[in-house]
């Protein structure tokens, strides 16, 4: 399998990663009580926009096989309980109102629920050295479209990925800034796509004047074809934006042992032989710490918008 293909396959495997980081959290559990333990209950809470290409019932129901019976084989026996929330008020709602251990959601959507208090971000993800992604839109090079103002009345592919409020705001702010209105209003049409090929290839073949894609998926098609890097350009670069953040509950742990070895053990996936695995089968270099300065450039990105959209006609605004 070569890298760009398995870059692909570990963004449909959310769900499992999630699982495993709760299979180190069950190894420290028992080896801290060091008794047989009663059931328990842990709750996951992901957001749906987290999950792009993956079918959220199958998602759900192999992550609980996958995870409940890992645990019978390690001699943890409880119930898992994850729930995927497609609208961001649900998921507040569901934070706030009852215990959830791990949340999984998208840096736009951490800054803009009301959950600081229950909930703390813990870890983000780096990836070929990088924490985060940046946004492209690209033309082709022989098109004639050089800039975003030129692609006025064209088409538009847009691919939905895990961090889809804000490559979508991103977008917006930059057609706002300029005076050009809106996504849904400057192009004849915008379709959302689910595969960087669906969205990147429909140009470089002259049938879509211009697509928006982050820059890991162009570089995975530029590794499957480098023609397409020859042929197509970036006519707009956004800054990198934190992706997706995981969230640990501040109350509601065994122990403040349990969760701070729980934590340690996220923190050294990368140096456990297993854990290296799973880096390699995700395609992440290791889960490095949460720091809140990796928000700032969605934090100004929430702020322009907000200011621009103020000023002009608004278009549909980025879920909370």
């Amino acid at each position: 399998m070569t890298r760009a293909q398995t870059h692909l396959s570990g963004r449909r495997l959310w769900p499992l990663l999630v699982g495993l980081l709760w299979l180190a959290f069950c190894r420290v559990w028992s080896a801290e009580t060091n008794q047989v333990p009663v059931p328990v209950i842990f709750r996951v809470g992901m957001a749906k926009v987290c999950f792009r290409n993956v079918n959220i019932n199958d998602a759900t129901a192999a992550y609980k096989v996958f995870l409940e019976n890992q645990g019978r084989r390690i001699g943890i026996t409880y119930q898992a309980d994850p729930k995927v929330y497609d609208d961001s008020r649900d998921f507040e709602a569901a934070i706030r109102q009852q215990p959830m251990h791990m949340a999984v959601m998208e840096a736009w959507q951490f800054l803009a629920l009301d959950i600081h208090r229950q909930m703390k971000p813990y870890f983000v993800m780096m990836e070929n050295g990088k924490v985060g992604r940046k946004y492209l839109v690209l033309t082709r090079r022989d098109s004639g479209f050089n800039s975003l103002s030129s692609l006025q009345g064209k088409s538009l592919l847009r691919l939905e990925v895990a961090n889809a409020n804000t490559g979508r705001a991103w977008l917006d702010t930059q057609l706002l800034s300029e005076k050009l209105g809106p996504a849904e209003t400057f192009f004849d049409s915008v379709e959302v796509v689910n595969k960087p090929t669906a969205a990147v290839l429909p140009v470089f073949f002259g049938k879509k004047a211009a697509c928006v894609v982050d820059a890991p998926s162009f570089e995975m098609m530029k590794e499957l074809n480098p023609q397409v890097g020859e042929m197509l350009q970036a006519v707009a670069v956004s800054d990198t934006f934190a992706d997706v953040v995981i969230c640990l509950s501040e109350d509601g742990w065994a122990s403040p042992k349990v969760k701070a070895d729980a934590v340690r053990s996220m923190g050294e996936l990368d140096k456990d032989p297993a854990g290296r695995q799973i880096c390699t089968l995700f395609k992440i270099d290791r889960m490095i710490p949460f720091e809140d300065s990796q928000l700032d450039t969605t934090r100004k990105l929430q702020a322009a918008y907000e200011a621009l959209r103020k000023q002009s006609t608004p278009g549909p605004a980025p879920e909370k």
